[in-house]
């Protein structure tokens, strides 16, 4: 009963490896005896396609002529187990990755009767860890990677990093993230703050400011990037970096420019008032009447500034008569047209009459062009007319007797 329970019990583990496991057998010489479902399902074979060939078929044509091989199946013959991943061809030249043991069965006299291959299909996961391994080495050659302990002991760099700090590999490992820093930075609760968040996992991104080796700014656009373990624990931290100082440099050079730009154009702003007061200077030339001649161009921000001195100047000077001269203007718009009509209004109510004198006909005919209300401006040709008319308006003495003030008819 006893040996009946112990065939049952064999029986059923051989099942249980049958279903987990793709398995061939192969007489000791490799000739192909049996496959399982799984085997031939991982190699794309009918047992018909492969039952009484070698060994040989799933592998490349020039491995199978290879000294290795054929060393490989000596050893078998002799008894020797092989374990390991292979890379086996299935139908077709499809690439198998196989993680098998390769089992030689002795008989009673020890001598090979059979081998059995016991195999599982790990090409899924081969190829995900070449694809992995090939994008770890593109970041490599393009990035600058050093790696750390939870704390910032230093583990290893790669020959990006080492080349731009200035350091060797040696001159590294073992020491502390804090010889990139200022001493100043190193002793900050900041940089304290910054591996304790790093050791609990916390992901950091940005610009780095770095010292290499010989003193030199170093500035790295950077990610901290802390690896988990199966329980979700940092056990080191590792730094992708791009040098960007060249970036920084010129982002500081463009930043000094545009201050510089900026300083300029106040200073012009500000002799281009200066010109404009001196351009606009308002000045008494009789008692009672002041003159403002105006040079160059108008626009609203100048005419609104002309009106405040010049009433300034008529409160301070008690003034009768207000000459505004524009001959030294070319070209007036709506705007300043309509200011230079508010001008008039604004000097009228403070009892103060005003002249405009030095039209010229293109702005004369803009003026009109324009639909701008003239009635109530009082203008003359020429600035000696705009004088007589002043003269006149005050009282003042012509050709040396005193006359009362008469109004000269509007313009």
């Amino acid at each position: 009963m006893q040996d009946t329970d112990e065939v049952s019990e064999l029986t059923a583990l051989m099942k249980a490896i049958d279903r987990s496991n793709a398995i061939i057998e192969f007489t000791a010489t490799g000739e192909i005896i049996k496959a399982n479902d799984l085997f031939l399902q991982s190699l794309g074979y009918r047992l018909d396609e492969i039952q009484g060939k070698h060994h040989r078929i799933f592998v490349d044509p020039a491995h199978a002529a290879t000294p290795e091989y054929g060393a490989f199946w000596e050893g078998l013959r002799q008894g020797q187990f092989f374990a390991s991943e292979f890379l086996r061809l299935g139908k077709g030249g499809r690439e198998v990755w196989l993680q098998a043991t390769y089992n030689p069965v002795l008989d009673a006299d020890g001598q090979v009767q059979k081998v059995i291959k016991l195999a599982t299909d790990i090409t899924a996961r081969k190829q995900a860890a070449t694809l992995d391994a090939g994008f770890i080495d593109a970041i490599e050659k393009s990035m600058a990677v050093i790696e750390f302990q939870t704390d910032g002991t230093i583990l290893t760099a790669n020959d990006l990093f080492l080349e731009r700090m200035g350091y060797s590999l040696e001159e590294l490992q073992g020491k502390h993230h804090r010889l990139f820093v200022s001493a100043e930075y190193a002793a900050s609760a900041d940089y304290r703050q910054f591996w304790f968040d790093l050791a609990q996992g916390k992901f950091y991104r940005g610009r780095f400011e770095r010292f290499a080796k010989n003193g030199d700014s170093v500035w790295l656009e950077a990610t901290y990037s802390p690896i988990l373990d199966d329980h979700g624990r940092p056990v080191k931290v590792v730094k992708f970096a791009y040098d960007i100082t060249a970036n920084v440099a010129q982002s500081e050079a463009l930043e000094i420019a545009l201050a510089e730009a900026r300083e300029a154009e106040r200073i012009r702003n500000e002799l281009d008032r200066a010109v404009q007061e001196m351009s606009t200077p308002v000045t008494p030339i009789w008692e009672g009447i002041l003159l403002l001649p105006l040079v160059g161009v108008l626009d609203s921000m100048r005419t609104s500034d002309i009106m405040n001195k010049s009433l300034t100047m008529i409160s301070e000077m008690r003034a009768k008569v207000f000459v505004l001269d524009i001959s030294g203007v070319a070209t007036v718009d709506t705007a300043v047209a309509n200011q230079l009509i508010k001008i008039t209004k604004a000097t009228r109510l403070m009892g103060c009459e005003a002249i405009v004198s030095g039209l010229s006909p293109a702005i004369a005919r803009t003026i009109v062009e324009l639909g701008v209300n003239v009635g109530e401006i009082r203008t003359t040709a020429t600035l000696r007319d705009a004088f007589e008319t002043a003269l006149h308006l005050v009282g003042e003495v012509i050709g040396g007797r005193k006359e009362p003030a008469v109004l000269a008819p509007r313009a």
